[in-house]
Parts: structure tokens; sequence; C-alpha cells
């Protein structure tokens, strides 16, 4: 299917509960991690526990919150991607979203975004083949690049949606793909 993702596992995780949008005054980027978000990045930095090659984010703050304690249990830097960021009239093109195309403005849209995401993937298995790589994005962003990408492998439907907290992983083979969908994890075990 696409050689570059060949023998790649991605966990795709959506950005952890953050703070409410509807209040938030400042610019939507540095929309932080709320209280409940940041407890819920700690939880999944203690059950990710496979070895892991590389930590992508979209470089919104949420994003980068909810990967930081991975990253520092790992010894990893996060790499942004603005691939996986969710579309602010700039990842997508506006003679499609106000043009001819504006009633269907959301399909065009979810399509740009699937295929800025996949871009995103084909570049991580580039640099980390065989590797194991998380990759932090949005609510909306990730449905949409798992669907495409099932699609590409021909599977016939989605795995259920994650809630925040949880994570898809995806195996990539030389003509399969599988996906686990894990929910949010809810405590951490104490050791």
């Amino acid at each position: 299917m696409i050689t570059a993702l060949d023998d790649l596992t991605v966990d795709l995780v959506p950005h952890a509960q953050s703070v409410a949008r509807e209040g938030w005054r400042g610019k939507e980027s540095a929309r932080p991690l709320s209280p409940q978000g940041l407890s819920q990045a700690g939880s999944l930095a203690a059950v990710m526990r496979d070895g892991i090659d590389a930590i992508y984010s979209s470089p919104a703050k949420r994003c980068v919150q909810t990967v930081e304690p991975l990253a520092r249990s790992f010894g990893l830097s996060i790499a942004t991607a603005p691939g996986l960021a969710t579309p602010d009239g700039t990842y997508q093109p506006r003679e499609w979203t106000e043009g001819f195309f504006s009633p269907y403005q959301r399909e065009p849209g979810g399509a740009w975004m699937a295929g800025a995401a996949l871009a995103v993937l084909i570049a991580m298995g580039n640099v980390h083949p065989c590797g194991h790589v998380v990759a932090c994005s949005h609510g909306d962003v990730i449905p949409v690049l798992v669907a495409q990408v099932l699609a590409l492998y021909g599977h016939a439907s989605p795995p259920p949606v994650v809630d925040r907290g949880g994570w898809h992983r995806m195996r990539f083979g030389t003509d399969a793909l599988t996906v686990e969908s894990h929910g949010p994890v809810v405590s951490v075990p104490s050791t």
C-alpha cells in the first residue's frame, strides 16, 4: 500500500480534556489542557510503556501538553507538525469552502485535513522506518485520518471514536493494517 508506512506502529492520540472553548479569550492554538486533561496526560504516559521512537504533535498547546509527560518519561523531544493541526482556514483551499463547494465545505475540509495528516504519517514512516511513533492531534483530525487510511487498506468501517485520554494504535504491514482502539485511562495503577 504505502511503502513508507510498512512495519510502522503509530499511536494516534487525541489531545486530553482542554479548557472549554466557550469563555476562552486567547488564541485558539494557545488554549491549554484543563486540570482533568493534565491528569489524563499523566495517566496516558503511565500506561504507554512500549518502546517509542518519536513523538509528534499538532502545534496547539493542548496537544503538546498531552504528550509532554510521555516525552519526559522516554527522554524524547516533541516534534510539532502543522499537518496534525485543526484547520483554521489556512489548511484547506478557500476556493472550495467559499466557492462552488461551499454547501459541502465540511467534506472538502475533512478531506484536506486527512490529506495533510496522512502526509505527516508518511513523513514519520520515512524518518522512523519500522518504528513506533506517537502523534497527538485533534478530535476532528483523527477520525478523518483514520477513515482515510482504513479505506486505503480496504477496511469496511472505522473503529469506534475514542474519548479524551484514549488513543488508536495503528500497525501497518506490507499490505495490511490493524487498528486497536484504547479507551481513556481512568487511573494509574500504583507501583
